[in-house]
């Protein structure tokens, strides 16, 4: 099937699958409302037609010791983004199958639990064939996005599978589309319509609009300790340092919303509403990241945190407490 017999293909049954869709019918009887407009998927069609050849040679299948997952290489050095479960844990020797059907050998990296975002790098001479990462906050709410990947492996006949789609929700460490998945995909790439890595593809669900994705949020706001550091795991979480914040990423920064009660936060003075800038010194976007700088320290260690308050910033200093076991 060519590309774009392929991308005709699934268009058509994204435009069926919203005429059974109550919000975009008329008087919820199912049938599609005359006055929507569907020349938005001729654009739609043409952008994912002309990014298929330049995007599929950067996706590759990776092999596991129980089955398959996917990933997608973003460096002409072969940095492979994928998914934490995929890999496990770091220094992981892994086989990668490239779209030609070719075969070389990576080395898994780190990543987290949380966000479920992994690494591992082709340990063999290049260059590789690589793709783009979007930028951070790039992808919003009901654009459309391409979900590429190797549902159980490799297969030489089938080739790698395409899904079309659009982002449902995107909060914290998790993007929602829906983007079928299916059990191999996991690792593999959601691109924006312009061919950048927006997420890898993570919690797969038999419904078609439960399917979750990891932004690449996570990876850019832990780039170098995924590159350095094993996994960060929810067991390291739970034994590491506490500070006894809740946040939210909004566009204001990293906004407290919850301040636990006798916590290290509390007792240093943090409010509901307090924009956090840096922990130690390393810059704070997300909460994840948050998460792990915290959670890297020992309880007892004395960490500085540097935050804005109505409109001046302060710089604190706060001795870590031990997280209550839950």
């Amino acid at each position: 099937m060519t590309h774009r017999a392929l991308v005709h293909f699934f268009l058509l049954e994204y435009i069926i699958l919203l005429g059974c869709s109550t919000s975009l019918t008329r008087a919820g009887q199912g049938e599609i409302d005359p006055t929507l407009d569907f020349s938005n998927f001729l654009e739609v069609e043409k952008c994912i037609i002309d990014q298929l050849p330049i995007i599929k040679p950067a996706v590759v299948s990776i092999e596991t010791q129980d089955g398959a997952g996917s990933g997608v290489i973003i460096s002409q050095d072969g940095l492979i983004l994928t998914a934490a479960h995929v890999i496990e844990h770091r220094g992981r020797e892994m086989k990668v199958i490239l779209s030609d059907g070719s075969t070389v050998q990576s080395v898994s990296l780190g990543g987290s639990e949380i966000s479920d975002a992994g690494m591992l790098k082709i340990i063999e001479s290049g260059p590789w064939p690589f793709v783009p990462m979007a930028k951070s906050g790039s992808a919003k709410v009901g654009d459309w996005c391409i979900a590429l990947g190797h549902p159980s492996g490799y297969d030489s006949s089938r080739g790698m599978v395409l899904r079309a789609g659009q982002i449902i929700s995107k909060d914290h460490e998790t993007i929602q589309t829906n983007c079928r998945l299916l059990g191999g995909d996991s690792g593999g790439p959601l691109f924006s319509i312009q061919g950048e890595v927006i997420a890898t593809h993570s919690r797969i669900s038999k419904s078609d609009s439960d399917n979750f994705h990891t932004p690449i949020e996570s990876f850019l706001a832990n780039w170098e300790y995924f590159l350095s550091k094993d996994i960060h795991t929810i067991e390291l979480i739970h034994s590491g340092g506490f500070l006894g914040l809740a946040c939210e990423e909004t566009t204001k920064g990293l906004e407290v919303i919850k301040v636990v009660a006798q916590s290290p936060a509390e007792r240093m003075g943090m409010l509901e509403g307090d924009i956090l800038l840096s922990f130690n010194q390393t810059p704070l976007t997300t909460r994840e990241n948050l998460i792990i700088l915290v959670s890297q320290k020992p309880p007892g260690e004395t960490v500085t945190l540097h935050y804005k308050r109505n409109n001046r910033e302060f710089s604190v200093q706060v001795r870590l407490g031990t997280r209550t076991p839950p």
